[in-house]
């Protein structure tokens, strides 16, 4: 399966704590969200996607995945979230790939209240220089009960 990854999941220690094994620099293939801005979720350090009419959410296209990843990644996400097939921008062309889309109920906002997007636009280089420290120790706590994936 491919997914369009475009918060935490872009950086590369991340996916290989959640997969528990660490992709090839080449799975990630530069893309983005047309209709779509990704902001900082309120009172959290992760992203969220939002309908932006004029927006193009930046991310990757990481292709290859098992359903035991997606199984992972959809553990990692919480059921705030659903797999949906989005068109998203890659290479000049418009592919469609499955999108971690946070869920809102018509007329009840987000399913989960911590995916409330604030108003500020999240940046991945800005998140690794404040937040992915503690943010992956808590990952592998989470994580502990699985291998430890392999560096090489």
């Amino acid at each position: 399966m491919r997914f369009f990854f475009y918060g935490t999941l872009l950086d590369h220690d991340v996916t290989a704590l959640v997969l528990g094994r660490r992709l090839p620099p080449t799975a990630y293939v530069p893309a983005s969200l047309p209709g779509h801005s990704r902001f900082r979720a309120k009172g959290a350090s992760y992203p969220v996607v939002v309908k932006d009419p004029r927006g193009e959410a930046p991310g990757v296209i990481v292709g290859g995945l098992s359903a035991r990843d997606v199984g992972y990644l959809s553990a990692y996400e919480g059921p705030g979230y659903r797999i949906a097939p989005l068109k998203v921008r890659s290479l000049g062309r418009l592919v469609t790939v499955s999108v971690f889309e946070p869920i809102v109920e018509s007329g009840k906002g987000y399913r989960d209240s911590r995916l409330q997007p604030s108003r500020e636009l999240w940046d991945l280089a800005l998140w690794q220089r404040r937040h992915k420290r503690p943010f992956a120790a808590r990952l592998r706590r989470a994580f502990s009960g699985r291998p430890v994936y392999s560096r090489q």
